[in-house]
Formats: structure tokens, sequence, C-alpha cells
């Protein structure tokens, strides 16, 4: 990082980033439809796997023989309804476009294949809710729902939730980072920027002044955020056509730290903040959750589907990364790495500190560690029986 006085410039895991780029790829995102061989026509879903879809919308794209270089006009239908309108062909010949509407359960995406003298194609989706679950089995209760106490980078709450599953209305709202200083402030007027602010140079040479969208919102019982560079004043509105450009289409999974206290509630606070100064600088974009968070949500299979979820979400907001770096310290750290082993290829590179050479050991002795100080407390042992027995004088 450079100097937020001025121009802030990019460094730290640029350089592993770039190397996971050259390893993973851009095209290696998508989950295909099956196909014993070769076909003219291939249906791709770009922001999930296509039996794991939330919230009704999937990013989509269609690539056709001639690599889109003809004319010939695109037929797509989902579920029997026309939405060919939503398509629109790329730099790279794909035919990419967001698709709304699903219905909960299963849904069939048709391309027809006339027009290049082939067999139509399809493409088989599940949708599920986006108050989830996906894969994770029944929802764990009791559950506490903590929106009302969740703070919003303006200082506000994003307030009370009446439905059973914590879902609140989506929130946006701007910060930016002051010249010379270290702390983001709320951005007064979207229309306008301050004379104090800063400025940034990101990875991939983008200069801009240092304004950063922050969305907020509920998923899968949680309090999900997303944070990227973005002026308001002049960008676009965000979509996956025309991303923010100063994003370097590198993204960062939050994970957080702890774990003894984590069950049966969704969480105040994300535990770490996604505003984080030093990656967004660079062009990173970062989300998380409450339940990326093991000090509020200590399961990590939980914290995977969740991490599948936000990831989606984010892909159907702005558009495919280049990659999906996960970063978390502790528990959080353990957490990176259970998620990126129990969900292939949703995280593509882990970027961890303070973590675990056994964890299993450690959880065990734990556990016993429990149950000897819940006995110890309620006998009338001397301290030498207690160091016989445990082999460490009570704390």
């Amino acid at each position: 990082m450079g100097r937020p006085g001025g121009s802030v410039a990019g460094a730290g895991i640029g350089a592993l980033g770039l190397t996971i780029l050259a390893l993973v790829g851009y095209e290696g995102v998508g989950h295909r439809a099956a196909s014993a061989e070769p076909r003219r026509l291939s249906i791709t879903a770009l922001s999930t796997h296509p039996d794991r879809v939330s919230g009704g919308d999937v990013l989509i794209g269609i690539r056709a023989a001639d690599e889109g270089k003809s004319t010939k006009s695109l037929a797509v239908a989902l579920n029997g309804r026309d939405v060919s309108v939503v398509f629109r062909r790329t730099d790279t010949g794909t035919y990419v476009g967001l698709v709304t509407g699903l219905t909960l359960g299963k849904n069939r995406l048709e391309v027809r294949g006339a027009p290049w003298g082939t067999a139509d194609e399809k493409l088989d989706l599940v949708n599920y809710p986006a108050s989830g679950p996906i894969v994770s089995g029944p929802h764990l209760q009791p559950f506490v729902c903590q929106t009302a106490e969740f703070k919003l980078p303006d200082g506000s709450v994003l307030g009370p939730t009446t439905a059973p599953d914590c879902s609140v209305p989506t929130r946006v709202q701007y910060v930016y980072l002051p010249a010379g200083g270290k702390d983001f402030k709320p951005l007064p007027s979207t229309t306008s920027l301050p004379s104090d602010i800063a400025t940034t140079t990101t990875l991939t040479g983008v200069t801009m002044p240092f304004v950063v969208r922050v969305e907020t919102g509920s998923m899968n019982r949680g309090i999900y955020q997303n944070v990227i560079l973005h002026d308001p004043t002049k960008d676009p509105a965000p979509t996956p056509f025309s991303p923010p450009p100063g994003w370097n289409k590198r993204l960062i999974a939050v994970h957080g730290v702890g774990c003894p206290s984590g069950w049966y509630r969704q969480g105040g606070v994300q535990g770490v903040n996604p505003l984080n100064v030093a990656r967004l600088a660079e062009g990173y974009a970062l989300f998380t959750n409450t339940l990326n968070h093991p000090t509020n949500s200590c399961n990590p299979f939980l914290a995977g589907e969740t991490t599948m979820m936000g990831k989606e979400h984010f892909i159907e907001t702005f558009g495919v990364p280049f990659f999906t770096l996960s970063m978390g310290t502790s528990g959080g750290a353990y957490t990176s790495l259970q998620v990126a082993d129990a969900f292939p290829g949703l995280i593509d590179g882990v970027v961890i500190t303070a973590t675990f050479p056994d964890a299993l050991s450690i959880a065990l002795s734990g556990l016993d560690a429990h149950l000897l100080m819940h006995y110890f407390a309620r006998s009338d042992l001397t301290e030498a029986q207690k160091v016989a027995i445990g082999g460490h004088s009570s704390v």
C-alpha cells in the first residue's frame, strides 16, 4: 500500500494474485451442462453451480460454434418464457445474460439450435430461496436475529426484522478515505465528492477517487456485505456487463476469528471489517457474512454454503472475477481451509494467518478440558489431586 494522503498504491498480495490468475484462468469459473462430446451450442452457469442457484436469478453464458462471429439471433427460453432479450454478445464471442424469475425448485433453460444447424441445448437449474438452505440441511432452531444491532457505515443500524428468516431490505451506502487519513468516513453525497478525498491507483493502473460502495443485506439468515471501489458521481450503476472501472477483477472472501460462542445466532457484527484499506486500494473487491465469522457461527459447512451464496450474488451484481481468494485468522483461517476443501472450485487460494497445525487435537483437548473443569468446580479434590488427573494446575 502507498500513501492515502495523496495516491494509495497497490502492494501486498498482488503478486500472489497474479500467480493464481495464471494458474486458473478466466474461463475456469462456470459450470456447464454435461456433454459426452463437443456440441455446437453450450450453456454455462457462470455465477454458481446450476443445481445450487439462490434468489431466483443466475448469470448464464452461451457459446455457439462460430464463437459469436455471426449475426444469428439467439433464442432462449426459461420454462417456456422467452428471455432472449437479457443476453448480449461479449468480446470473447460468448452470449451472457442475467436470467431472472426462476421459480423455487427445478427450472429449465433452453436455447434453440436451428440458427446453427444443430439440436436445441438445455440446462436444468435448481433454485433455492435467498434465505437458504441449499446444502446445509434444515435451519438450526432456535436462532436469534440481530439485524437491529448491526451498524452500517454511516453509524445507523440495519433495523429490526419481523421475518423468521431474519431478512431485511438491502441497503447501499458509500464511504471515502480522506487524504492523509487511515479510516473511512461516510460519503455526504452521491452527486459530489468532498474536497479532502484521497485517490488510489489500483493493480491494473486505474487512478480514481478512493470511494467505496458498501452493500448490506440478508442472505442465508446471515447479514452479508460486499465492498468495491465505485464512484457514484460518474460511474454507471454496476452490472455484470459494466462492473466498476476501479475493480481489478479479483475477489476476496473474508472469514472472521474465534469459535467458542458461535451457535444459534445471526451475529450483530462481521468480526473482521471488510473495509480493508490496503486491499481496496489495490482494486480488490471483498465480501463477507456474519455467518462467515466463527464467533457468530462456528459451523464451517454453513459458512461454506454462505460463501457460495455470497459469491453468487456478487457475480450477478458485478460480473465474474478472475479468481477468488479467502482470508481468515485463527478460527477464520481454519474455516477458510475447510470451506476450500468442502466446496471445490469455490475458492482458488487462501491467505490465512494464525492457523492451527492440528485443529482436531486442539478441539479434542479443549473438550476434555471443559469436562474436567466442570467436574473440578463441583468436587472437593485437592489441588494435588487435580494436577494428578489433568496434568496441569487449575487456573
